[in-house]
């Protein structure tokens, strides 16, 4: 007898069996996607204030992890009712993988405090991810991905209005530029993804006001990283759309114009960027954010080099960057980490987990580009595009995808992309059983 293989994980074989495969329709979905629509929201009221609600020392807990815990609460009470789903094996040995290299650094830490809360925080995210794979519907991840573009476009209006009124650097209800300049900037990013493989008009017209409004926002943060990071999106959508490359390259070519074109036309945008351009020519590390970084760079090379296989422990560096650099080289500013992931964790985890990360980056990208290989002619490209715009653009940010604020975001998109892939994959196996031939 012919079955469905479901990529279940051993871990939770025991529970298949009594499991429900979807959670299409219903009350359950809907409060599952009004759920994650709070996401977005609940991420900008922190960062907002970036104050937690409430913290346990190094521990904090902001507004979306309150969302989770609800998100949680959901998913759990259903499970003890229908069953748990299972969590794919594509991603549960990377993120297990990791869980135990973040473990086994932690262990040796300094600040073992901060340790622990990153090892809290790997399940947390696992659990979230776990959580919102249990939504297959298209309609919801279109619900959730709708509302956050929304939600940031909202911020970019914002963003306007402080720009029109002379803020010289306008951050919607964000408390600092760089934070809003990088969500806008990724939904820009889906927003193209989305618009490219989009066939029905009224939908084109509707992402492509998005994405100019978007893009418009992005441009007023007065970042080089996002725009930078919003390319590199851009190009990997263009790279994995397959018979629609030629066309994409236009658009591409023509966005990045239209950009460049806004900045060059309006007076203010033109002399903030030539002055962020020639920030790069002082010598000091206190006017210069490339040297600061540098200097970032070099002490966290040096911890990696005292300690190289497990390296000082995950969120430590915080703790130690102290103690090698002083606040006249890093600009003024508290080193939170090295603004680079992959020297970060080469420092903070070593070896070890320098490669686990690697290796979970790799499956959370394949996530989706797998499943557009498998999916061309369905609905489905525009949704695998859009996360894989979202992911190129964050790689190229190189932020941890387990930071606080933005790994919500991470992992609800990991989660639904999840979900869609379960789906996808358990459609095509009951087609093609249904049409072997009859004995």
């Amino acid at each position: 007898m012919n079955t469905v293989s479901t990529s279940a994980t051993p871990l939770f074989d025991a529970f298949h069996s009594r499991s429900s495969t979807v959670a299409e329709g219903g009350l359950f979905e809907l409060l599952l996607t009004g759920l994650g629509c709070l996401i977005p929201v609940s991420v900008s009221l922190y960062l907002s204030t970036q104050k937690p609600l409430f913290a346990f020392g190094s521990v904090q807990f902001i507004h979306a992890d309150l969302v989770l815990l609800m998100v949680v609460a959901l998913v759990g009470g259903r499970a003890l009712l229908a069953g748990f789903h299972p969590f794919r094996k594509i991603l549960f040995l990377p993120i297990l993988l990791l869980l135990i290299s973040t473990l086994l650094s932690a262990v040796f830490a300094a600040d073992q405090l901060r340790a622990a809360a990153a090892v809290v925080q790997v399940v947390e995210f696992a659990v979230f991810t776990w959580c919102f794979s249990l939504l297959t519907s298209t309609k919801s991840f279109l619900r959730i991905i709708h509302f956050t573009l929304a939600w940031f476009a909202f911020e970019s209006l914002v963003a306007t209005v402080q720009f029109l009124a002379g803020d010289p650097w306008p951050s919607g209800t964000f408390l600092v530029h760089q934070e809003y300049a990088m969500f806008t900037g990724f939904s820009a990013a889906i927003a193209f993804g989305l618009l490219s493989a989009e066939i029905s008009r009224r939908r084109r017209v509707t992402y492509f006001l998005l994405l100019v409004v978007l893009l418009w926002g992005t441009l007023l943060g007065q970042e080089r990283a996002p725009w930078l990071a919003f390319i590199l999106g851009c190009a990997a959508v263009v790279y994995y759309s397959g018979k629609q490359r030629k066309r994409l390259v236009v658009a591409f070519g023509v966005t990045v114009v239209a950009g460049v074109t806004f900045v060059a036309a309006v007076p203010q945008l033109r002399d903030m960027t030539l002055s962020r351009l020639a920030e790069a020519e002082t010598d000091s590390t206190r006017s210069n954010t490339l040297l600061s970084r540098l200097a970032l760079w070099q002490a966290a090379g040096k911890l990696f080099l005292d300690h190289p296989i497990l390296g000082i422990g995950p969120k430590n560096f915080l703790s130690l960057s102290p103690h090698i650099l002083s606040k006249d080289e890093l600009a003024g500013e508290e080193a939170l980490d090295p603004h680079n992931i992959w020297i970060g964790i080469l420092a903070e985890q070593g070896i070890l987990g320098f490669a686990t990360y690697i290796y979970f980056s790799v499956a959370v990208l394949t996530v989706g580009i797998r499943t557009l290989r498998n999916s061309l002619g369905s609905r489905l490209p525009s949704l695998c595009l859009a996360y894989t715009a979202y992911h190129f653009f964050w790689l190229a940010m190189s932020y941890h995808f387990f930071q606080k604020g933005e790994g919500h975001i991470h992992f609800l998109l990991i989660g639904l992309m999840l979900g869609q892939q379960r789906h996808w994959t358990t459609t095509i196996a009951t087609e093609n059983i249904a049409q072997l031939p009859l004995k």
